[in-house]
């Protein structure tokens, strides 16, 4: 098995596919007995060794879609639940995600167990919209948590790896299904940073990309709208979701592999194919964008008040070090959270996220990035690419040493823990 980019792989001895919470903890106790380990697979989306075992991998493709429309615009769903299904079947019941990431092929489990975030300073990641968590941990209870019957324990089954256990079942608190204008512009990347602030602020959704060795960015400012969901210039969408972000993209960066020295050339050429358009749709189709060009990627949280020196910082880097990198990198602003091991634990947060063609090497520009971010108060998204441990951890979150005991409590026997969580854990 792989996952998406192709830069983890591993063997697992099975593949197993329950059907039902009852199944689950049967496996689990029987792991416990024949001392075997469990990792939780959703789509493969993680860029770290999550996912990887030799043991058994677990998946949760046979527990989908939603369950119940509660009351007040909660709804229960099934943990496996792809992002894409999850927002369609909401969407037949006038209700909607508050925010998302930016892409929908995930499950559920997997998007809040790592973190995984939209832009937007008022609003949190996925995980702040988990509002009663249900799983079966390493004795094989179905244990359900939620911030009324034990606060803390909530607070580290929202983002928990996949180490408390198998989450089944997630209430998530919704919206009434809305519609998005999405405004695309080409900006220079000067005046998006001297106007950052102002931006952020009076957009509900902010986000942009700027490509290394290049002047200009993408911008993306999403509001919420009362117009009907369609409204869109078919030429400005063909320029910007299939020739910039995919068709052209794919083509650009296999020259640049090829030939490394074209960078700039083709970062120019990217910058250029940036076209302003406008256009209405349904919340979830605006928050999700196709990726069709594999990637390794690193991402990082930073302080937002830290933001403005840290991209100087790495623009100097990049100009310095001509790295040979051509591939935009993303931007996005993040409300901040109570969730013990969210990298926007008790901070508005800045979120950068680089990314390297796949198959070309990444090894110097993301570690020179790291030391930068990491230099500047930076925490890594957990699914990205990161060459961080349980000493630093234990520094940069102030509830480490608690998430730390609730997971023993869960799992005495460690059979979430894969080499790479010893790592993170220090276990």
């Amino acid at each position: 098995m792989e996952n998406w980019a192709g830069n983890v792989k591993w063997s697992p001895q099975e593949l197993l596919s329950p059907k039902s919470e009852e199944e689950i903890s049967d496996i689990i106790k029987n792991a416990v007995k024949s001392g075997k380990t469990i990792r939780t697979v959703g789509s493969h989306h993680s860029f770290t060794p999550l996912l990887a075992t030799n043991s058994f991998s677990l998946s949760l493709d046979n527990m989908q879609g939603l369950i119940s429309k509660e009351s007040n615009h909660r709804a229960i769903a099934w943990a496996g639940s792809k992002l894409k299904r999850l927002s369609e079947e909401l969407a037949d019941n006038n209700l909607a995600l508050e925010n998302m990431g930016d892409i929908n092929v995930q499950s559920l489990a997997g998007a809040i167990s790592t973190g995984t975030h939209g832009t937007g300073i008022t609003l949190g990641s996925v995980g702040t919209q988990v509002e009663e968590i249900t799983f079966v941990n390493g004795l094989g209870e179905i244990i359900t948590l939620n911030a009324e019957n034990n606060y803390d324990e909530f607070k580290c089954a929202q983002l928990s790896l996949g180490s408390l256990g198998v989450i089944t079942r997630i209430k998530m608190r919704c919206k009434e299904a809305y519609n998005l204008q999405l405004d695309i512009r080409k900006e220079k990347l000067s005046d998006v940073l001297s106007n950052l602030k102002a931006i952020i602020a009076e957009n509900r959704h902010f986000e942009f990309y700027s490509i290394p060795n290049s002047e200009w960015s993408q911008t993306k400012r999403s509001n919420i709208v009362g117009e009907t969901a369609g409204k869109t210039s078919k030429f400005s969408a063909f320029m910007n979701d299939v020739v910039l972000e995919n068709w052209a993209l794919q083509v650009l960066c296999s020259v640049n592999k090829a030939i490394p020295s074209s960078s700039k050339i083709i970062s120019s050429i990217i910058g250029s194919f940036i076209s302003n358009e406008i256009k209405v749709q349904e919340s979830y189709k605006v928050f999700s964008t196709p990726r069709n060009v594999k990637f390794t990627e690193m991402e990082y949280n930073i302080p937002i008040e830290s933001y403005q020196d840290v991209v100087k910082e790495m623009l100097k880097l990049i100009n310095k070090n001509n790295y040979k990198i051509s591939f935009p990198q993303e931007h996005r602003f993040v409300q901040a959270d109570d969730i013990f091991l969210s990298p926007a634990h008790e901070r508005n947060s800045a979120y950068i996220a680089s990314h390297v063609y796949k198959g070309m090497d990444n090894l110097r520009y993301f570690k020179d990035l790291e030391d930068l971010f990491v230099a500047n108060g930076g925490r890594p998204h957990w699914g990205k690419m990161h060459t961080r441990d349980a000493a630093f951890f234990s520094k940069a979150y102030p509830k480490f040493d608690d998430f730390l005991q609730v997971r023993a409590k869960h799992d005495p026997n460690g059979i979430f823990v894969n080499d790479h969580l010893k790592k993170v854990f220090g276990v």
